[in-house]
């Protein structure tokens, strides 16, 4: 029995339906130009023009340097990356992070790192919509699990 409702999907900040034609060349370079792109065999070298290309592409759309653009395997790495690169970077200029209570799991768990590594880390709480609570003392992290 078919059903008339259509679907309506709320989760695309976790897994997001790909476009056609992104299936199409992740197929095309899974099975035909697989090669490891820091290789020098010409597979290597095929698979790493496709990473070229996508960088020099996504440069030009945020109109930023190719050398800027990093791939990372997933959301976890992207932010302890981002996370322990600007503040270890930054560390001369101060050591204070300030951040909320709802985030996500590689975020809290980056910060409680970097308070192992001496910084410190101020969780900030959050309404019943949550939204930062400007008037409310900031938590510590041996607050934070409760928080939600």
């Amino acid at each position: 029995m078919g059903s008339s409702r259509k679907e309506i999907y709320f989760d695309n900040s976790a897994t997001t339906r790909v476009f056609d034609s992104v299936r199409d060349i992740m197929t095309e370079t899974m099975t035909a130009d697989y090669g490891n792109t820091s290789s020098l065999h010409t597979k290597g070298v095929e698979a790493e023009q496709y990473v070229r290309e996508a960088r020099a592409e996504i440069a030009k759309s945020l109109r930023v340097k190719e050398k800027e653009i990093i791939f990372t395997s997933g959301g976890t790495e992207s932010n302890n990356l981002a996370i322990l690169g600007t503040a270890l970077a930054n560390r001369r200029s101060g050591n204070h992070i300030i951040t909320s209570c709802i985030e996500h799991a590689s975020v809290y768990n980056t910060t409680a790192f970097l308070e192992e590594q001496g910084f410190r880390v101020t969780y900030l709480p959050v309404d019943h919509n949550r939204r930062i609570c400007g008037r409310q003392s900031a938590m510590t992290r041996s607050w934070y699990p409760s928080c939600m």
